[in-house]
C-alpha cells in the first residue's frame, strides 16, 4: 500500500496551518495515537475541545475528517506532524488486533458495552456499514448557535484565536447547511454578519482581525441567494463600509464585494444607490458622505452607467470637494479625458484664486495622464506665476526642457521670480549661471 512521507503531504495543508500542526505536537496535545492499514487515528485537544482526527489513504488520494469540520486543519495536520518525526509513538491496528484476539468473549463484551456508553453514535454508523456524513444543522439551530457565539463587548481581541476558530466553524457548519438548502440558513449568516457589523463599530481597535471574519462571512452571503434579505445585507455593508475607519485596500475589498452583490442582479443600482442617498442642502458632507461618494462614483464607473455618471457630475459640481473626490476616482479608472470635461466644467463655475489654482493643477495632472506635455506645460506655469517656488522651478524647467519650450520659458520663469520671490531668486540666478 501507497503510504505517502510527511513531506508529501505537507502540500496539502497551507502553510499557517502546517505551522501550527507543528506546534500542537511539540505541545504535546495529539493524543491516543493509532495507525495502519493505511489509515491514521488520534485525539488533538485544540481550543474548542478534542478533536478526533481520522486520515485514511486510498490508492494515491488522502481523506482526512476532523470533528472540527475543517478537512485540511490545524488538527490533521499535527497529526501528521506527529507521525513523520515520531511514528514510533504511534499504536499499531495489527497489535491492537492482536490484543481483543487474546480476550475472552465476556472481556470482549464488556469493552462492547464501554464501547456503547462513550461512542455509540460511531459504533451503530460502523454497525450500518455508512461512511462518516458532514454535521448538517437546520437553519434554526445554526442561529441558535450564531446568537450564542462569544461575542464579548471587552476586550475581544485578548481572545482573538478563540474567537476565529468559533467563528470559522460557524461559518463550516453554515456552508454545509446551504448546501443542503436548509430553511433560515440565509437568516443566520446574517445575524452573524450584523453581530460582526456592530462589535466592529462598538471597538473599532480589534478591526484588525475582526474585519477579516466581516468579509469571510460577507463572501459567503453573497456567494450564494438569498432574494428576501438583499436589503438588509445591503444595509449591514454600508452601515459598516461609512462607519469604520478604513485603509485603501479595506476600502478596496468592501467596493469589490458591492460590485459582486450588483453584478448578480441581486439589486439594481438605482436601489442601491437609493440607499447612499445624500441630502441636497447637505453643506458639510464629513467623511460619511465622501465615503459614499466615492462609493456611488465607483458603481457608475465600474458599471459604465455614463448616463447617470453625468447627472452625478453636475451634482458633484455643486462643492469643489466633492469634484475632487469624483476627480480621484476617474484618474484610478483612467478616464482621464471625462476628468477633463469635470474640470473645465468646474472652473467655469469656481472662481477663487484657491479653487482656481486646485483645478488647474488638476488638469495638468490629466494633460500628462495623456501625454499632452504642452497643455500642462501651459497650465503649470499659470500656477507658477501665481505661486512660484524651487520644487516647482525645477518641475517646469523638466517639463520644458522634454518639449523644447525651455528656451521661452525661462525668462518668464525668472521674471516672475523676481517679482514674487525676490530671496529665492538670486540662488537660482546662480544654480542656473544665467542672467548675471
Amino acid at each position: 500500500m501507497f503510504l505517502p512521507k510527511g513531506k508529501e503531504l505537507r502540500g496539502e495543508f497551507s502553510p499557517e496551518k502546517w505551522r501550527l500542526g507543528g506546534e500542537y505536537w511539540r505541545a504535546g496535545l495529539v493524543q491516543e495515537m493509532v495507525q495502519g492499514r493505511g489509515a491514521w487515528q488520534a485525539t488533538v485537544i485544540g481550543i474548542t475541545g478534542s478533536h478526533r482526527v481520522r486520515i485514511r489513504v486510498r490508492g494515491r488520494s488522502l481523506t482526512v475528517v476532523c470533528s472540527c469540520l475543517e478537512e485540511y486543519c490545524q488538527h490533521a495536520a499535527a497529526v501528521i506532524w506527529g507521525w513523520s518525526v515520531a511514528p514510533q509513538n504511534f499504536s499499531r491496528v495489527d497489535q491492537l488486533l492482536t490484543k481483543v484476539k487474546a480476550l475472552s468473549e465476556n472481556q470482549i463484551l464488556e469493552i462492547l458495552d464501554q464501547l456503547v456508553l462513550e461512542e455509540g453514535a460511531l459504533l451503530e454508523r460502523l454497525l450500518a456499514g455508512k461512511e462518516r456524513e458532514k454535521q448538517k444543522l437546520s437553519g434554526e439551530s445554526l442561529l441558535c448557535l450564531v446568537n450564542n457565539l462569544d461575542f464579548q463587548s471587552v476586550s475581544p481581541w485578548a481572545k482573538q484565536q478563540l474567537l476565529e476558530e468559533k467563528y470559522r466553524s460557524i461559518l463550516r457548519m453554515i456552508q454545509v447547511t446551504i448546501d443542503e438548502g436548509a430553511p433560515e440558513v440565509g437568516t443566520a449568516l446574517l445575524s452573524l454578519i450584523k453581530r460582526t457589523r456592530e462589535l466592529l463599530i462598538a471597538l473599532p481597535e480589534g478591526k484588525s482581525f475582526l474585519l477579516h471574519l466581516f468579509f469571510e462571512a460577507s463572501d459567503l452571503f453573497i456567494c450564494h441567494s438569498f432574494p428576501d434579505l438583499n436589503e438588509e445585507i445591503l444595509k449591514e455593508l454600508i452601515e459598516a463600509y461609512l462607519k469604520l475607519i478604513l485603509e485603501d485596500s479595506e476600502e478596496e475589498k468592501f467596493h469589490q464585494l458591492f460590485f459582486a452583490f450588483l453584478e448578480k442582479g441581486e439589486a439594481g443600482k438605482r436601489e442601491f444607490i437609493s440607499l447612499l442617498s445624500i441630502p441636497e442642502k447637505e453643506e458639510k458632507l464629513g467623511l460619511f458622505g465622501l465615503k459614499k461618494i466615492r462609493l456611488i462614483g465607483s458603481i457608475l464607473i465600474n458599471f459604465k452607467e455614463e448616463e447617470e455618471l453625468d447627472k452625478f457630475i453636475q451634482w458633484c459640481n455643486s462643492q469643489l470637494i466633492r469634484v475632487l473626490v469624483l476627480l480621484d476616482l476617474l484618474a484610478e479608472n483612467e478616464w482621464y479625458e471625462k476628468a477633463k470635461t469635470v474640470i473645465k466644467i468646474a472652473l467655469s463655475r469656481f472662481s477663487s484664486d484657491n479653487q482656481r489654482f486646485v483645478l488647474r493643477y488638476r488638469l495638468a495632472q490629466m494633460h500628462r495622464k495623456l501625454g499632452e506635455e504642452r497643455e500642462a506645460l501651459f497650465l503649470e506655469l499659470l500656477n507658477f506665476e501665481e505661486r512660484p517656488g524651487k520644487t516647482e522651478f525645477f518641475r517646469l524647467k523638466e517639463l520644458a526642457i522634454r518639449v523644447g519650450e525651455w528656451n521661452s520659458v525661462k525668462k518668464r520663469l525668472f521674471h516672475c521670480l523676481k517679482i514674487k520671490k525676490p530671496q529665492l531668486y538670486p540662488e537660482l540666478i546662480a544654480e542656473e549661471g544665467i542672467f548675471r
